[in-house]
């Protein structure tokens, strides 16, 4: 996949069709070393199954694992969650985040149940099945949770802080101009309120049948879960951003995946002006979507998994935060409000 994005695409006309509501839930879950964690995941599974109202499975893919995790994963047992495990070894260059769960998520889909994913260090809150199957009942087709975890040896340093806060406050602001965007486009309720916005691999359920209709899970190597939201999106898939259902994630320094969280921690512990996100886009971008959203236009945003132009460090972010707050004060916010009271609701079903 190339960096490239549209800024005019509508979405596509082929909506998934309806069926029924999933019969059953069934976790893939990709695992790489995770003999230490890999217990305790499973046994949060185990007590999120008790709290759903169809059969929980979960599948165990253990990619590339030099430890005993499939072993782990064999020896599980409660009556609440069955365990299924699947040895594999990817090939040398492809062994990474996107094409195991790719892969763990095609094995563990039925067109007849609620796909489910999290990561082999995640621990799902107990609520996390419940949730999922409350949201999907509600008429999503996908349903985003929401991630914690405990970073406070990164924020404990003077660059961690640094890019927290900028990311903060400047990511707030895009966010309050995507969720204006969506609003506008009939992509999220008019009344409901902000998305947290969060889409992680460790926490999102989709329907078996929705997954299908849009070509599974796209095939790249890393940030994978953002691209498959940003597919959805462009399907039309029915999206919720649920806060209750939330996983907490390790903030380990040293993790399985290149590119992946643990990588990125460590950046923001050293580099004296850390990278931000890829998501914080920039302020060029934002404006040529806002002017798409006012004339009718309904924009999708950019793939959040690839960058839109250079990638911005904690500096880029506090440069432009002025410009950015100015922006949304003398234009977003005005213009939606007059939007909200002239234009015809657009409602979400």
């Amino acid at each position: 996949m190339d960096g490239a994005f549209d800024l005019t695409a509508g979405p596509p006309s082929d909506v998934p069709a309806r069926h029924p509501l999933p019969g059953r839930i069934a976790i893939a879950v990709p695992a790489r070393n995770e003999q230490a964690r890999l217990p305790r995941l499973l046994s949060a599974l185990a007590a999120a199954a008790e709290f759903g109202s169809c059969p929980v499975s979960a599948l165990v893919l253990a990619n590339n694992c030099t430890d005993d995790t499939a072993r782990v994963a064999r020896a599980f047992r409660h009556p609440a969650l069955a365990v299924e495990t699947v040895e594999t070894v990817f090939p040398p260059g492809q062994a990474n985040a996107g094409r195991a769960r790719r892969l763990a998520m095609d094995l563990a889909w039925r067109a007849d149940a609620l796909l489910m994913t999290t990561d082999g260090d995640a621990t799902p809150a107990p609520g996390f099945v419940a949730a999922a199957l409350r949201h999907v009942a509600q008429g999503a087709d996908l349903v985003c949770g929401t991630i914690g975890t405990d970073a406070r040896h990164v924020l404990a340093t003077p660059s961690g802080a640094r890019i927290a806060a900028a990311e903060g406050a400047y990511g707030a602001l895009v966010h309050e101009i995507r969720h204006c965007i969506d609003r506008m486009a009939g992509r999220q309720r008019a009344d409901g309120d902000r998305p947290h916005y969060t889409e992680s691999g460790a926490a999102i359920a989709i329907r078996g049948d929705a997954y299908a209709a849009i070509g599974g899970l796209p095939p790249i190597a890393s940030s994978e879960d953002r691209a498959l939201i940003h597919q959805a999106e462009r399907h039309r898939l029915r999206i919720r951003y649920a806060p209750d259902m939330h996983a907490h994630v390790s903030a380990r320094l040293f993790g399985r995946a290149r590119g992946g969280m643990a990588e990125c921690l460590r950046r923001r512990m050293t580099d004296p002006d850390p990278l931000a996100d890829q998501a914080m886009l920039p302020l060029s971008v934002l404006r040529r979507l806002w002017a798409q959203a006012v004339a009718s236009q309904a924009p999708l945003f950019p793939d959040r998994a690839v960058c839109c132009g250079p990638r911005l460090h904690a500096s880029d972010l506090e440069r432009r935060l002025p410009g950015l707050k100015d922006f949304v004060e003398r234009r977003v916010r005005p213009e939606f409000a007059r939007w909200m009271n002239g234009a015809p609701a657009m409602a979400v079903a």
